[in-house]
């Protein structure tokens, strides 16, 4: 009897963790923000690189190395002036440039000056080579915009996005919104705000923001440690990734933050949308349903500037957002109205202390707070909560030249995000929520959660480097560059579901026609009915904490080898140990990863190149997975039955005695999970072959990938991992099968892709440019994530008598398999002389069809697999079955969808403009239905197979239709903006 009511409530007796709350409410994440203090900051070593570089050779008319060359370079992004001399090879080498435009000049007693423009991205090696002549009557030769395009010399696949085309695009103005104009990577996740990068897990990427590892602990997302009109570059690594970068197995989402300068400059931008701007999908025209108009201003402000002039400058932006919305609670109909607010502040410094060395710093705080019900199917205004979420990080650094060639960096951050006053506080059990039994899902009578259980997700860095420029005879010449890095990630919390340790499973009083009756208080009426009513009693370790801390070395030396070669050889090694709460260790162990890459330039110019790369990524430890044996987010819980008299209302004190409840049940998530000893995260090996090049005024590029990942974490539950038995509070729970957790290379994930991007410039104010990404292969057995559900194991090895691979993971094309994604988009600039300026823009974005599986979930065991698994302790409760391989079917359509942006802009007084934006996106309502439900159940008239399962399969009622808004391209949308620059 106690079986079928834990059946019928099956979603009640699973911990729901904070991050569900979220999801099951559907509101936007509410992260945070307000004006804060610093100490000192622009672009700074913390992981990777926040700087470019220009590097090159200068020759003579005949082509010989000329040694002794001054170099200088200047820039409006650079505090002063950088010299530099070329060695005996003719080769020289700025490092730790900021991004931006530079001139570089090349000057030798008796030769002519030559002097060139260049830009310098993110993380990427800007060349200039010049020649220089016997000095005569021409004292300069300018060579406008004549540095090698980076994008082609570089062997990291990728791009670098900056703020001047984010201005002008129709793009979203996030970190990940940006990353999606770069090729080798989807949107196709099981959680919003993830990329899947080459393949890899949506969990599993590094962002970087001012070099702050901003990631959330659990699901990889980044935390809103940002404000949109401050990002000055985003640089995204896919593919060719050195060894300064690790604790991923997809790719780095770098971006660099502006930092003033030696002129004041700033911004005033308003972004205002409205979800009557959005055109109804062809769902909500069938069901009549009407968008509402309500208006959602963003603020944002920058200004920055000299304190001292080339000395130390300022930087300093907020943004500012605040949103009501009041809709009727489900079920009750109540009105009510959720708060969300969000504020944000940042402040940098960078100051030239002395000559040849600097210090940096910034300091962003994120203060988010809301009034919100729990769940997007609470039900009673009483459950309302005030959660804060507070959110910042800052980074202090040293960047110096140490000698002629000798350069060094330094640099220490910390990043932390809580869940604050979430849920409830009363420690009186009547004031424990509720969860309907029978009736519609609901939760009522107080807030789900307990407020005194805080979780925090945070992190700190150190890390440092060394570089040296060596200089050898005939061999050509190396940047060495040296580094380490301590990276510790911490979660607190026990997951408590309740601040009175209990949850009531009951429903509450209806009228005739169903509707909730209430008592005198306006309070919903619990129902306790004597074998039906049930209490879970949650525990949970509150303030539980666990600490993975992964120490790093690298080594990556870039060797010039000649006119025609370079190589890149690197190797990182990362050390990692874990601790929890009770002298709990999970993960010790060590990891080498080699960082390999070739270049050869075909003429010798760097205009055309052939390149391959070869590396191991070792993926991020994160708490989801390797806290599996901790009481972090695991809280244990015990399930009891109502035998006392029936009776109803929050004043019926038999309902609220627990001894009038029998236990009948008890989950304790750690008790039989076991780590098997040298237990380490995945392994992506990769393999890049590119060639790329120059071509007139633009440049092409195009790279075959390979990935192949092993080493999976999974767990394995057989007949000789035994059992555990648990006692608590007098009663015997269990045996329990054990869960042991390893390393794996049964699950399989491969991936394979062509990528192609380039640009031209047709004019000097037209410029189109594009990229296509074709997966050739996106395979495997294992998917590893799923909805709010980050690191997850899968049943390969599991109760191997009654799980086969063909019915329960088959190979076959994996959830984020697409086969083309198409970006295609064009700019153009118009000067209006006195009465301003338009730029105008349009992006073409071609999707291919996702696939699907055709497979039944919540699937009961037959009676053969549970005959055949009579020897186990416990079986699993239900199971997936498939009918056929993974991702066999795709649904019917692609999408085609045009992108449209506007902006014009007035000259008022100097560089004061102010300006106005408006974005068109799916500009002609491509409303294609691109995804479906696609649930189907087993035919019982089919035959059955070994294990008793049936081997054919019907369409579920409501197959091939919509699920909701998500499942059309985004419907045409309006977004306007103004505001002013200066």
């Amino acid at each position: 009897m106690a079986d079928e009511l834990r059946a019928r409530l099956s979603v009640a007796l699973i911990s729901i963790s904070k991050e569900s709350a979220l999801m099951f409410r559907k509101l936007l994440p509410v992260t945070t923000a307000a004006f804060v203090w610093l100490l000192l900051s622009s672009p700074v070593f913390a992981q990777g690189v926040q700087t470019g570089m220009i590097q090159g050779t200068a020759r003579d008319a005949q082509g010989l190395a000329l040694p002794g060359v001054v170099v200088t370079v200047t820039s409006s992004a650079l505090q002063g002036v950088r010299e530099a001399v070329t060695d005996e090879n003719g080769v020289y080498l700025f490092r730790a440039l900021p991004n931006g435009e530079y001139s570089v000049r090349f000057e030798l007693s008796g030769m002519q000056p030559v002097e060139q423009s260049a830009e310098v991205r993110v993380g990427q090696p800007t060349e200039v080579n010049a020649t220089l002549e016997v000095q005569g009557l021409q004292e300069q030769v300018t060579v406008p915009g004549s540095a090698i395009e980076s994008a082609v010399t570089t062997t990291t696949g990728g791009a670098n996005i900056t703020a001047e085309q984010v201005n002008v695009l129709p793009i979203g103005r996030t970190p990940q919104e940006i990353a999606q104009l770069s090729p080798g990577l989807t949107m196709n996740t099981p959680n919003d705000n993830q990329l899947t990068i080459s393949g890899g897990f949506a969990y599993d990427n590094v962002f970087l923001m001012d070099g702050v590892d901003v990631n959330d602990n659990l699901f990889g997302t980044a935390n809103n440690l940002f404000i949109e009109d401050a990002l000055e570059q985003t640089q995204i690594l896919t593919s060719g990734i050195s060894a300064e970068y690790g604790r991923f197995s997809g790719g780095v989402v770098n971006v660099v933050t502006k930092s003033g300068g030696d002129q004041f400059s700033g911004s005033y931008r308003a972004t205002l949308t409205n979800d009557a701007w959005t055109a109804r999908t062809p769902l909500e025209r069938e069901e009549d349903i009407e968008r509402i108009s309500q208006l959602n201003p963003v603020h944002e402000a920058t200004v920055g500037g000299p304190i001292i002039p080339t000395k130390l400058w300022f930087f300093g932006a907020g943004r500012f957002e605040s949103a009501e919305t009041t809709e009727p609670l489900p079920q009750s109909g109540i009105p009510f109205t959720t708060v969300t607010d969000n504020n944000r502040g940042e402040i940098k410094l960078t100051g030239t202390v002395a000559e040849r060395h600097t210090l940096t710093g910034s300091y962003l705080n994120n203060a988010g707070s809301a009034t919100r019900t729990t769940f997007g199917f609470s039900i009673d205004p009483n459950v309302v909560e005030r959660p804060d979420f507070p959110n910042d990080r800052w980074v202090a650094g040293w960047r110096g030249i140490l000698s002629q060639r000798a350069f060094g960096e330094l640099s220490v951050s910390r990043k932390t995000f809580g869940f604050r006053d979430v849920g409830g506080t009363s420690t009186d059990i009547v004031d424990s929520p509720f969860i309907t039994l029978t009736q519609q899902l609901g939760h009522y009578n107080a807030p789900y959660f307990d407020a005194t259980d805080p979780e925090d997700r945070n992190n700190w860095q150190v890390t440092g480097n060394l570089s040296y420029f060596l200089t050898t005879t005939g061999v050509g010449s190396h940047d060495v560059k040296g580094g380490f890095e301590v990276y510790n990630s911490t979660n607190t919390g026990g997951n408590s579901q309740s601040a009175t340790g209990y949850v009531f499973d009951a429903d509450y009083l209806t009228d005739a026609s169903g509707d909730p009756v209430f008592d005198a208080a306006d309070r919903f009426i619990p129902l306790f009915v004597s074998d039906e009513t049930l209490l879970e009693n949650w525990l949970a370790t509150r303030g539980a904490q666990i600490d993975i801390r992964t120490t790093s070395l690298f080594l990556q030396d870039h060797w010039a080898a000649g006119n025609h070669l370079s190589l890149d050889l690197g190797v990182r090694y990362e050390r990692v140990r874990s601790e929890a709460t009770g002298g709990i260790v999970g993960v010790d162990t060590d990891t080498w990863m080699p960082r390999l890459a070739a270049s050869y330039d075909v003429r010798g110019d760097g205009r055309l190149l052939l390149q391959g790369t070869y590396a191991h990524y070792s993926g991020k430890y994160s708490e989801s997975q390797f806290a599996n044996n901790t009481p972090v987010g695991n809280p244990a819980n015990t399930t009891a039955v109502y035998t006392g008299p029936t009776g109803q209302g929050l004043d019926f004190a038999p309902g609220f005695d627990v001894d009038n409840y029998t236990v009948v049940d008890g989950s304790f998530p750690t008790a039989n999970v076991q780590f098997a000893d040298g237990l380490s995260s995945p392994v992506s090996r990769e393999i890049t072959v590119s060639v790329g090049g120059e071509i007139g005024r633009g440049y092409a590029k195009a790279t075959y990938l390979q990935r192949h990942v092993s080493n999976f974490v999974e767990d394995f539950l057989t007949l000789d991992t035994g059992s555990t038995s648990v006692e608590q509070d007098g009663v015997v729970f269990g045996p329990f099968t054990n869960s042991v957790v390893g390393n794996s290379d049964l699950p399989m994930r491969d991936y394979q892709a062509l990528q192609f991007s380039g640009g031209y410039r047709l004019t000097s104010a037209w410029q189109v440019a594009g990229n296509w990404t074709v997966q050739l292969e996106n395979d495997g057995n294992f998917e590893g994530e799923a909805s709010n559900q980050p690191g997850i194991s899968s049943l390969l090895g599991d109760y191997p008598e009654l799980i086969s691979e063909a019915r329960h993971y088959p190979v076959g094309r994996l959830n984020d398999f697409q086969r083309h994604r198409l970006q295609l988009w064009t700019t153009y600039s118009r000067g209006l002389g006195r009465v301003g300026a338009a730029d105008l823009s349009l992006i073409y974005r071609y999707d291919s069809p996702l696939t699907y599986s055709l497979a039944a979930t919540g699937l009961q065991l037959t009676a053969t697999q549970e005959a055949v698994g009579a020897g186990y302790a416990t079986l699993p409760s239900s199971q997936t079955v498939f009918f056929g391989a993974r991702g066999s079917e795709f649904f019917a359509a692609a999408d085609h969808v045009f992108d449209f942006s506007v902006s014009y802009s007035v000259p008022v007084w100097q560089s004061l403009r102010p300006y106005v934006k408006v974005d068109i996106l799916n500009l002609f309502n491509d409303d294609t239905l691109i995804n479906w439900d696609s649930a189907v159940d087993p035919d019982p008239s089919s035959a059955t197979d070994a294990l008793g399962l049936a081997t054919g399969f019907i369409r579920g009622e409501s197959f091939g239709r919509p699920l909701d808004n998500d499942s059309y391209p985004l419907a045409r949308t309006f977004r306007i903006a103004f505001g002013v620059r200066f």
